[in-house]
């Protein structure tokens, strides 16, 4: 497993992380070993949110004797102190913890100003970052402009993006003002939501942009074993393949007439060549 520096967090992440999400519909006892596999695998970045049904209480309950040996990524919501003050709360005691070492503040566009002003939330992760309850602030959204904007303040370490070769706007917008301000790039929906099944090309393609990280959603340990296999085959992607890439992209996006929801096509169809 390679690890990179999450920018000026310092953290050293797998390039491969652990996305929290497909766990809520498993039982407990098979999350328990898909966790497990990530780990013992080499994954040391877990993300997931309270609003992601059990996930952090699997999470909690699967890293807990190898708690210092991970990173925990939490996504928490809200525009208001009050909200941020209940998420963080609720997510600390699943994950049965006393710290988070990355809070994704996730907020949109419109609640942005409001979110950074004296009674939004980023004023709760602060004053919850000065009791070491967490420690870094991260952003998150699924819009990369707004991002771009938003890690231009200077408020935040670290960044959770959409980008893939199927929707590669973030190439343009947030991944170069985020290497500017030397901000660790996350990475999520790099397989599109599952959508893009050439697993090793589509991480590359992250890989190559400069991204730290990609946490991709995890249901199973096959899944864990492939994501841990391109993993081990990083490799420098040349120009010319990327651009290749961009316009297989684009021809798919109209050849199936997808239409961008977060980052993700929509339907079920499964891509790759």
């Amino acid at each position: 497993m390679e690890y990179r520096i999450l920018g000026r967090t310092g953290l050293k992440v797998s390039v491969v992380g652990f996305g929290g999400i497909p766990i809520e519909d498993l039982s407990e006892s098979e999350a328990m070993k898909v966790i497990s596999k990530a780990f013992e695998g080499g994954i040391n970045i877990f993300h997931t949110a309270p609003t992601y049904g059990d996930s952090a209480s699997k999470i909690g309950k699967a890293l807990k004797d190898v708690r210092d040996n991970c990173i925990i990524a939490v996504k928490l919501f809200g525009s208001s102190r009050d909200r941020v003050r209940k998420e963080l709360s609720q997510s600390l005691e699943m994950l049965q913890t006393g710290r988070i070492d990355i809070a994704e503040f996730r907020i949109t566009e419109t609640q942005f100003e409001t979110a950074i002003g004296p009674n939004g939330g980023l004023m709760e992760l602060l004053d919850a970052q000065k009791r070491g309850l967490v420690e870094h602030i991260g952003i998150t959204d699924h819009n990369p402009k707004f991002l771009a904007k938003a890690v231009s303040t200077g408020l935040f370490s670290n960044v959770i993006t959409p980008f893939s070769y199927v929707y590669p706007d973030a190439r343009t917008t947030v991944i170069p003002e985020a290497l500017r301000m030397n901000n660790g790039i996350i990475v999520m929906k790099a397989l599109a939501g599952g959508a893009l099944v050439n697993v090793e090309e589509a991480l590359n393609f992250i890989w190559s942009h400069g991204c730290s990280t990609a946490i991709v959603g995890t249901r199973s340990t096959s899944e864990v074993d492939k994501n841990i296999s391109a993993a081990g085959k990083i490799r420098g992607m040349p120009k010319d393949e990327i651009d290749k890439l961009l316009s297989y992209g684009s021809e798919l996006r109209a050849k199936y007439k997808l239409e961008e929801f977060d980052g993700v096509p929509s339907g079920k169809l499964l891509i790759g060549r």
